[in-house]
């Protein structure tokens, strides 16, 4: 199987290193990842400048490394960095979780929903962050793979992205399961700081997953309960009343 590897936190995020290890044994993996962090860039490409490509090897990651976003990672190791059909697209470990509505700001989910674009199985993997000095990223590997595992498994709809996100390990603790869930509608609320300088206001924003409500039968809730949530995304936006 060749699997395409890459994320929104950049080639040397330590979600991906872990990733990249917890899934050699599956196939041939190639790593096509940003040069530097594009959180929250959703599914943005480039248009109007040249896009760097520089081939990486850090004695543990080799791959390239892509002066763009997460879909033109996606774009360019389809079209033109990777010679052979890829079989599998993975996109992660994100360092925080996207569930709810963030799914749609998020880089993270944008790599695997553009695989399912070309008809390829696409999984996102997120780790929901409790103490950000403690990632514990070898254990969010482990049940990223158990989810990798399942879902391939399953034969997932390759026209489908999986977007799997792995709860709070911090403390010794585990998941208490795994279940299936819808993405929650609920809205996010946005807090900013606020300075200034001689040209205007300043905002910026200090939080990024804070719900207006927590519903339980959702990603949202079911991962605030300590679960392994899996959902699957369709990104056909037709209103069909």
């Amino acid at each position: 199987m060749r699997i395409l590897l890459t994320n929104d936190d950049g080639i040397d995020a330590p979600g991906l290193r872990a990733l990249y290890q917890a899934i050699g044994d599956l196939g041939e993996v190639h790593v096509v990842a940003p040069t530097v962090v594009q959180s929250a860039m959703s599914h943005a490409v480039t248009f109007h400048r040249p896009i760097r490509v520089v081939e990486h090897d850090d004695g543990v990651v080799r791959g390239y490394s892509v002066e763009g976003r997460p879909a033109d990672c996606v774009k360019l190791a389809l079209g033109e960095l990777v010679d052979e059909p890829i079989d599998l697209i993975l996109s992660g470990i994100n360092s925080g979780a996207n569930v709810g509505i963030n799914v749609i700001y998020s880089g993270t989910v944008a790599a695997a929903v553009e695989g399912s674009f070309h008809g390829i199985r696409s999984i996102a993997l997120s780790l929901h962050i409790g103490d950000w000095d403690h990632k514990h990223w070898d254990r969010a590997a482990q049940h990223a793979r158990a989810a990798i595992d399942t879902l391939l498994a399953e034969d997932i709809d390759p026209r489908v992205a999986m977007n799997v996100n792995i709860p709070i390990l911090d403390g010794g603790r585990e998941p208490r399961g795994v279940t299936r869930a819808p993405m929650s509608m609920a809205p996010t609320v946005c807090r900013y700081s606020r300075t200034a300088d001689k040209d205007g206001r300043l905002y910026q924003i200090n939080n990024s997953l804070t719900f207006e409500r927590i519903e339980p039968d959702t990603d949202v809730g079911a991962l605030f309960d300590g679960q392994v949530t899996i959902t699957p995304l369709h990104f056909d936006v037709t209103h069909r009343p």
